[in-house]
């Protein structure tokens, strides 16, 4: 199935049914949970802060289609995406400079494994985040570094994304959730 098709099989769907294509493939996943929406918005909250501080013209989204230029077979809906300058009435983005998945109990390592090849590959791209909801864990691959694996498993690991200025711990994507529950914000 190319983008065409799964776009003309998309409108055929439910609403509230969230399917991506992977490899020409159509993909029903899972609705997130609320630890899941509550990381990408932690995630997007401190990449909002820290482009509003620097003058940046970048805007964090959740739950954007994305496309990469000359891939028809190819558009995952991740949970958070960071695209650049004033965006159109398109339902997906071919620019993006960072991505970020959240693990669910519906994704494989395989199905993660295709998404960030295809994420690296993505001409504008600087960031593909895989975040995994049950345990402090977030992996972080940047072009800056060949995109080589970071793992960050300890709450006070910094997650440091220089491009963008942002510099957090790996405790605040976790806030309001099980792993920390905190008394206030970003504890």
């Amino acid at each position: 199935m190319d983008v065409d098709e799964f776009m003309a099989f998309y409108e055929t769907r439910s609403d509230g049914e969230h399917w991506e294509l992977i490899e020409g493939a159509a993909v029903l996943m899972t609705p997130a949970s609320l630890a899941q929406r509550r990381i990408a918005h932690n995630l997007c909250d401190h990449l909002h802060s820290t482009f509003t501080a620097r003058r940046l013209d970048l805007f964090a989204y959740i739950n954007v289609c994305v496309r990469s230029p000359g891939v028809r077979n190819f558009q995952p809906q991740p949970d958070v995406v960071v695209i650049p300058g004033i965006v159109g009435y398109d339902l997906y983005s071919e620019r993006f400079q960072l991505i970020a998945e959240i693990f669910s109990p519906a994704n494989t390592r395989k199905e993660i494994d295709l998404k960030l090849r295809r994420y690296r590959e993505a001409p504008d791209n600087l960031y593909a985040v895989v975040i995994e909801p049950r345990e402090f864990l977030v992996e972080i691959y940047a072009r800056s570094r060949n995109w080589q694996l970071m793992a960050l498993t300890i709450a006070d690991d910094s997650i440091d994304m220089p491009e963008f200025g942002l510099r957090c711990r790996v405790a605040d994507l976790y806030w309001g959730t099980p792993l920390n529950p905190g008394r206030g914000r970003f504890v």
